[in-house]
């Protein structure tokens, strides 16, 4: 997302991005319901939902894959906060192994505040190493859907039966993550 786009140049996604990472309070606005979701120890905690639009946060356990996957009903920014996270996006790594272990100054994750534009029809997983990860995921929900987890609307590999029973459109195939290699993670 380009900064120096006027706020008319930009879609409805990146207006909404644009103002909650400048505007939105610090601590997001996390609601008393549904605040937090489970799917195969990958938390998500929900910072911001109205209307059509959704800001989740995951957490995903160390040694993890995230296979390939598409989500037919959302628009979305990923924004890497922290650990160590290999984004794969329509067959090729966006952050490589070496720049997920790259730290900062202060130990932060050198790649900290990247984002990638994920749009409905592209497939997109990720690796996570030794520290696990953390990442945002900055939401525009389209065709009329109303916001719920995002792991809830998905097409591909899944990342076990619990993962797969939860989801509620798209077209999900059972997989666990015994399963899983680097290779699901790379799926165009």
């Amino acid at each position: 997302m380009s900064e120096l786009r006027s706020i008319d140049e930009m879609d409805a996604l990146e207006q909404f991005v644009t103002w909650f990472l400048n505007e939105s309070p610090r601590f997001g606005l996390i609601p008393s319901q549904d605040a937090v979701t489970s799917i195969e120890g990958v938390t998500a905690v929900l910072w911001y939902r109205h209307e059509q639009f959704q800001v989740q946060q995951f957490i995903v356990p160390p040694n993890y894959v995230i296979p390939a996957h598409i989500h037919p009903n959302v628009d979305s920014f990923e924004l890497y906060l922290g650990g160590q996270i290999q984004f794969s996006k329509n067959g090729k790594f966006e952050i490589t192994s070496e720049e997920s272990t790259r730290t900062g100054q202060f130990g932060e994750a050198a790649m900290r505040g990247k984002m990638i534009r994920v749009r409905p029809h592209e497939w997109h997983g990720g690796t996570f190493g030794a520290a696990g990860g953390v990442f945002m995921s900055l939401q525009h929900w389209l065709n009329g859907v109303k916001p719920h987890c995002v792991a809830a609307d998905y097409s591909g590999a899944t990342m076990g039966p619990d993962h797969f029973a939860k989801v509620k459109a798209g077209a999900p195939v059972l997989r666990t993550q015994a399963d899983l290699t680097e290779a699901d993670v790379l799926k165009t």
